[in-house]
């Protein structure tokens, strides 16, 4: 009786993953970057917040393009761009819009842009950090107890 009773359930939430991954939409991502770094990017009149943004965008059935909604970056200057594109299912692209270059007050986007290149080589200096200490080398060194030098082991 127990073992009927594991079985049934086993299939019942198997068919239930099962049936998730059948209806689970199809859709695609697109990253927005932004240069000079720092600007903020709208989606019909609404921030999506300061670039790099990642929208997910769903698909309208299988093999279909999926056309992105048009964006707009927003530098502090107040220099603007747009951007829209076609996605295929399954697509994770990454796109930088680029500030235009007869805009007034570069100077201004680019003190601005110092403050998030800053924040971003924090972030992928600790992201290289997290990934070496994760490796098997730097796991064996701790485990032993050796630490041949490497910094970024500790």
């Amino acid at each position: 009786m127990m073992k009927l009773s594991l079985s049934r359930v086993a299939a019942v939430a198997a068919a239930a993953v099962l049936a998730s991954c059948a209806t689970e939409p199809q859709g695609a991502k697109l990253t927005y970057e932004t240069s000079p770094a720092g600007a903020t990017i709208y989606e019909g009149g609404q921030s999506l917040g300061v670039a790099p943004v990642t929208k997910s965008y769903p698909s309208a059935g299988e093999g279909a393009q999926i056309r992105t909604a048009e964006v707009t970056a927003v530098w502090p200057s107040g220099a603007k761009t747009t951007f829209w594109t076609f996605l295929k299912t399954g697509d994770d692209n990454v796109t930088t819009l680029s500030r235009p270059a007869n805009a007034p007050n570069l100077q201004a986007d680019l003190d601005n842009a110092q403050k998030y290149a800053s924040a971003e080589q924090r972030l992928k200096a600790q992201q290289a950090r997290d990934q070496a200490r994760a490796s098997a080398r730097c796991q064996a060194q701790l485990q032993g107890g050796v630490n041949a030098g490497i910094d970024d082991c500790k």
